[in-house]
């Protein structure tokens, strides 16, 4: 019996550029000293408010050249600087939120764009080594699910109270999700054979947990990411950070606050 194990890093909802700065420096802190077999951006890592449809009608958040400005934006400060941390060796997964398939509603709207929009062609992610999971697929690391979670919500992002259980009862096995950016765990256990357990899982966010949109109402958004250690034989273990301040602990060490 082998003890290898893989160590995962899952980062989700950066919704560049309404990113968290103190949380993805202390990422990147991490990174430097705990080198992941697979890195997963779990979804919406762009946040697209100038091409969405909830702004076709208010210009005021569609100012001029905003869109390749955050494509720009997101490849030289956090695409670039991350790939100098990973080690060549690590699998780049990439998993489309729905905020960037908001491209392909511009595209279906106004068909002569395409082509000429499109985050994963303008990055060159394909040629940078990054596999893409396009939206409503899952990535599979061990007996773990991994998706963006935009099916576990109804119209937007108006999910039920336990999207966690709704993850485990559509997919029928362990899943980790994002996209509702309050972090939380749910168990559900076979009535027939006690010893079968799944969980769903809701990560923490790396964007901005107050933004402008929201107008300061209360949420129960938390920022921080996802460590996976995975075995062999598929079972892992799933270890939520919660990033406070720009600040965590992990095994002993404080990251971040740097």
């Amino acid at each position: 019996m082998t003890k290898e194990v893989k160590i995962a890093c899952a980062v989700y909802d950066l919704h560049y550029p309404a990113i968290h700065k103190p949380t993805v420096a202390a990422i990147f802190d991490y990174l430097e000293t705990n080198k992941p077999d697979v890195f997963i951006f779990g979804g919406d890592q762009l946040d697209m408010q100038c091409i969405s449809h909830h702004t076709k009608h208010t210009p005021i958040f569609r100012t001029q050249r905003s869109y390749i400005n955050s494509i720009e934006g997101f490849e030289r400060n956090i695409l670039d600087p991350l790939e100098e941390l990973l080690p060549e060796h690590c699998k780049k997964v990439w998993i489309i939120g729905n905020h960037e398939d908001w491209e392909q509603d511009l595209i279906n709207e106004q068909p002569e764009l395409e082509d000429a929009i499109g985050h994963v062609r303008l990055m060159r992610l394909v040629e940078r080594g990054w596999n893409i999971i396009p939206l409503g697929h899952a990535y599979r690391l061990g007996k773990l699910f991994v998706i963006h979670g935009e099916t576990l919500t109804g119209v937007g992002n108006q999910a039920g109270l336990y999207p966690a259980r709704k993850a485990v009862e559509l997919y029928a096995g362990n899943v980790l999700a994002g996209h509702t950016h309050a972090p939380q765990t749910f168990t559900k256990v076979s009535p027939v054979q006690h010893t079968n357990k799944w969980q769903g899982h809701i990560s923490p966010i790396a964007g901005a947990v107050n933004p402008e949109y929201l107008r300061n109402r209360p949420t129960a958004w938390v920022n921080g990411f996802n460590r996976i250690e995975v075995q062999a034989n598929g079972h892992f273990n799933y270890y939520p950070l919660i990033v406070i301040d720009g600040v965590f602990s992990f095994g002993g060490k404080v990251y971040g606050g740097k």
